[in-house]
């Protein structure tokens, strides 16, 4: 027999009610309480399910239970009359922390821990914690439960926040009773994020540090469930949750509003539901096309503050355009039918019903709204058989309200697990209507307006009303001020009324010290507007990046003939005058004189202009969230770039104006063996898979010198190994053993038989290893930070003995020393054009050395290692031209097809050649010039720059930032509504910054 909670006699009284039921394991110490739970609910509007109603029907519970719609009364039920109030279906918060109070104690030193004692079987990173079973640790808490019971939800979903891996949430009743009784699902899935939270372990440091993780745990939880019922399995706790992982739903949170996306590419989008940050309308196509579901929280961006006359310039575009449109956030992921649901998560809880009021004005719609709050999220939890509508067999967790909550209605109680929670007024309920004010003889009409959560009010009627000062409203108190004239006095007169019964009592105090009573009833209470859609006239353009200097729409392809310009064609055949080029397609269809413009093709005028290929930067920084550096570890090799572009930072932009075109993005030079770099084409307004150059094959960072052993990193950093120059050699040889032994243990594997591999435990997967492995195969190239010769020639040497190539050095500002040696082994240089004495290990750079390098047969390019330099790079290149005779074409394929080379893309960039990418720069002059200006851009034939356009949206970014202020300086809405949703400008990066690393909701960066 089911036992249930829900006592009729419940729903008669104000107390709670919840006897003690056999299924809780606990022995009764009392007679049973057998009190019948059969109950009607009579004279309601009942709300089925979202834009379902049923009118005049009779909603039948048994204990816990609906058991029917019907038109009877059951014989002997308890009848409750609604007298025409609605009732819905328990509202469900998706994501939340409640019932749990928890502390992993983990030390408070802050000297770096690289490993850590592990706890039982539990997982070596301390900000992995798969193994918990949060429902294991609930305790009802009645106080904190009111914060969601007072806004119409019944249960929750829960787990403690904290880590990378969080353990598996559950479902529970915001009821109070034994803790047991009150879960609806004990395990709902796994939580994630990319915050480490209160580990004090050093990896990972950096947003891609955290992914690697997740994807090396899920590699191993995989791994682990193959490896069942083999003998001599270890026990891992942390794995075992997750050998199911892609049948489970996963909730995952980020930080940043791109942490979805990137989530989204990392999990099984098919079972990943994620928690949004408000700004879900900047990717909505993106979001469309991965079919997410999302759970929404009603975070609104907050008021850009303007109290001098300088705050208007420092207030970003970005800053304005998620406060005016923020609001209309949830409307559009509704109106692009990605499903979701609603959460309290992020907001007090005094502002959710204003908050999603203020949603429904700007376009949700009440059944979408309801939805959100009841059928969706009961689907998102595997409950929809139980929860999220009123229908036979469902629970009967009930909202009742005085009309309809999502047309003005108002809330008065839910009903769970057998308990009446009344819901009171709200200090804005309490204070809200039409009130007759007297004070001796005299008397007007009060009037006070609840709208979004603030209380506004004003004295009299039309013309000659007054509007109040000063209005502070508290549960037990409301003051304002108004012109002492009111009472037939002069200054000001200050009102203080507290709620007495149905009246307001209280005094008014003038300035001079005189007082009297006076007293308020009320005689209408505030009739609310309909939620319904108001017009929105926003004044803020959406671009792509959603940033200045976006574009509206994205660039396309263009079929074009550039007619009668200096080809700087970057080839053997050098410069050609008064030539043209014929782009089809994106890409360079012909190289003449007197080409004929075909139909439809857009000419372009070269005369007196110089056209090259498009710039590329071997070594860049740019377009990185979340750190440059994973610099917990000596070797993190499984860290990837890619997984973190950030295509919003202006930097592309820039870069793109001094005609750039393609970059190798580097992890930075924290560690021997670093991470897994990206090289992006600046295709400025795509998303983070747009930019990625796929066609390029797969590089790493390696770094030699000062950084790696941390000799510039502070006291604190001085246990992880190499502390020396001569150990770095050491930890690379082996870190190159430890990959070579890897792939012994796989190659054994793979030789034993399908009988033998059944009884033997395969190898764990090792993404680390893997990586380097890929470099010892030639699979991947290496680029190497150094400075110093004597390291250089050790790297040489170390690869010539292992069998492998080192493609690039990077910086490599003492190459000149050892440039022969560097010829012979078929290895490239990449570095500073004249950079010297800004560490001690490069005061022996001289600016000849590019020259040197290539005299001596080495492959040289020139590169920026900032996001200010790469914007002139060509003047860069232009520099071995003065210091030391090299020519000109030397010198402009330093920056184009040598880095190209480099890259191993040549056969499709880096030189304007028939059937190449069209990766293109018009400039006004010699491109060595410092005069010339790159006047267009195109990448693959479409234009991300033009002077022309950046001219255009110059005065467009003006026009709407004149625009936004003039509305925020016309909005009355207090500065301290709303949160901070605008995600910080993207950082500039350098090969050794340090940092950005996240404990809890704290991050930082330092050098």
């Amino acid at each position: 027999m089911k036992h249930t909670y829900l006592q009729a006699i419940g729903l008669l009284l104000p107390s709670l009610i919840s006897p003690v039921s056999a299924s809780s394991g606990q022995y009764q110490l009392s007679l049973s309480n057998n009190t019948p739970t059969l109950t009607a609910f009579t004279n309601g509007i009942l709300v089925t399910k979202p834009g379902k109603l049923a009118k005049n029907r009779v909603l039948v519970v048994e204990g816990n239970v609906i058991t029917a719609i019907s038109d009877a009364i059951p014989k002997g039920a308890k009848v409750i009359d609604l007298k025409g109030q609605y009732v819905y279906a328990g509202f469900i918060d998706s994501y939340a922390q409640y019932g749990l109070d928890w502390d992993y104690g983990y030390s408070e030193d802050k000297s770096p821990q690289y490993t850590v004692e592990r706890y039982g079987t539990r997982y070596k990173n301390t900000a992995v914690h798969s193994d918990m079973i949060w429902a294991d640790h609930f305790s009802p808490d009645s106080e904190d439960a009111k914060t969601w019971l007072n806004n119409g939800f019944t249960s929750v979903h829960s787990a403690w926040q904290d880590g990378i891996f969080q353990g598996q949430g559950f479902v529970t009743s915001l009821a109070q009773g034994d803790g047991a009784s009150l879960i609806y699902k004990s395990q709902s899935g796994p939580w994630l994020s990319f915050n480490k939270g209160s580990s004090q372990q050093e990896y990972p440091t950096s947003v891609m540090g955290s992914i690697a993780l997740i994807r090396q745990v899920l590699a191993e939880g995989q791994w682990y469930k193959q490896q069942f019922g083999k003998p001599l399995l270890p026990s891992e706790q942390s794995l075992l949750p997750l050998t199911n992982f892609d049948q489970q739903a996963a909730f995952f949170k980020g930080s940043h509003p791109d942490d979805i996306i990137r989530a989204a590419h990392l999990l099984d989008n098919n079972h990943a539901i994620f928690v949004g940050s408000g700004l879900e309308f900047e990717r909505i196509a993106q979001l469309k096309q991965l079919n997410s579901k999302l759970i929404l929280p009603l975070s609104f961006a907050k008021k850009p503050e303007i109290t001098s006359v300088y705050d208007p310039q420092e207030l970003t575009l970005a800053n304005m355009r998620h406060w005016e449109r923020s609001p209309s956030n949830i409307a559009t992921v509704a109106n692009n039918d990605i499903p979701f649901a609603l959460t309290m998560d992020g907001i007090d809880g005094e502002d959710f019903w204003p908050r999603l009021n203020k949603a429904m004005r700007y376009g949700l719609s009440g059944a979408d709204a309801l939805a959100a709050l009841t059928t969706t999220p009961a689907q998102f939890l595997g409950l929809e058989s139980e929860l999220g509508q009123l229908a036979p067999g469902y629970r009967a967790d009930l909202v009742i309200s005085n009309g309809d909550l999502f047309a003005g209605g108002t809330l008065v109680a839910t009903v769970l697990q057998g308990q009446w929670h009344n819901i009171g007024d709200s200090q804005y309920q309490r204070y809200s209507g039409e009130w007759q004010l007297r004070w001796f003889d005299n008397s007007r009409v009060l009037t006070l307006t609840e709208k979004d959560g603030k209380l506004t009010g004003k004295l009299g009627v039309d013309d000659d009303a007054i509007t109040l000062q000063q209005l502070n409203s508290h549960t037990t108190e409301l003051s304002f001020q108004l012109p002492a004239t009111t009472f037939g006095r002069q200054d000001n007169a200050t009102v203080t009324l507290v709620p007495y019964g149905q009246q307001l009592q209280g005094s008014v105090l003038l300035a001079n010290g005189e007082s009297w009573s006076l007293t308020a009833e009320k005689t209408k209470p505030q009739q609310h507007e309909l939620a319904t859609v108001e017009p929105i006239n926003f004044v803020s353009k959406q671009t792509f990046p959603n940033v200045a200097y976006g574009h509206s729409t994205l660039p396309q392809a263009q079929n074009m003939l550039i007619r009668n310009a200096t080809v700087w064609t970057s080839t053997e055949q050098g410069n050609l005058a008064n030539t043209d080029v014929l782009v089809r397609h994106g890409k360079i269809d012909k190289i003449g004189s007197n080409l004929k413009l075909p139909s439809g093709y857009q000419l372009i005028d070269g005369s007196g202009k110089h056209l090259t290929a498009g710039i590329i930067d071997e070594h860049s920084h740019i377009a990185i969230h979340g750190g440059v550096n994973e610099f917990s570890d000596n070797n993190t090799a499984e860290v990837r770039i890619g997984d973190v572009l950030e295509p919003s930072d202006i930097a592309i932009y820039r870069s793109l104006a001094g005609g750039v075109t393609s970059a190798q993005l580097l992890h930075g030079s924290a560690n021997p063996i670093g991470g897994q770099a990206q090289v992006i084409k600046l295709r400025w307004g795509q998303d983070a898979q747009g930019l990625a150059f796929t066609a390029a094959p797969p590089s790493i960072k390696f770094a030699l010198g000062e950084n790696v052993k941390q000799s510039n990193w502070g006291d604190n950093y001085n246990i992880r190994y190499p502390q020396t120059r001569m150990g770095v050699e050491a930890m690379l040889r082996d870190g190159f053993q430890q990959a070579s032994n890897y792939q012994h243990e796989l190659t054994a594997w793979d030789g034993l038989s399908r009988r033998q591999q059944r009884r033997t435990i395969a190898p764990k997967p090792d993404l680390r290893l893997q990586t380097v492995l890929e470099v010892l195969n030639s699979e991947r190239h290496i680029h190497i930070h150094s400075y110093v010769h004597t390291e250089m020639l050790m790297m040489l040497g170390l690869a010539d003995e292992l069998g492998f190539k080192v493609q690039t050095f990077t910086h490599s500002l003492e190459g000149y020393k050892l440039a022969s040696e560097m010829a012979a082994a078929g290895t490239s240089a990449a570095t500073f054009a004249d950079w010297w004495a800004y560490k001690f290990e490069v005061y022996d750079a001289i600016p000849q050395n590019a020259c040197v390098m290539t005299e001596q047969g080495v492959l040289t390019s020139i590169h920026s290692d900032s996001n200010d330099l790469i914007r002139r790079l060509n003047q860069e290149a232009a520099k071995s031209i003065m210091y030391c005779g090299m020519s000109e074409q030397q010198a402009w394929q330093m920056v184009t097809i040598n880095p190209a080379k480099q890259l191993k893309v040549d056969h499709l960039v880096g030189s304007i050649e028939a059937g190449k990418q069209a990766d293109l720069v018009l400039w006004s002059a010699n491109p060595l010039s410092v005069y010339a200006r790159a006047e267009i851009t195109w990448i693959d034939g479409a234009r991300y720059f033009s002077i022309e356009q950046d001219q255009q949206r110059r005065r467009a970014i003006n026009q709407e930032r004149q625009q936004l202020i003039a509305k925020l300086l016309q909005d009355d809405s207090p500065a301290e509504d709303g949160e901070q949703l605008t995600p910080l400008p993207a950082s500039t990066w350098h090969c050794d910054t340090v940092g950005q690393h996240s404990h809890q909701s704290h991050s930082h960066q330092q050098h």
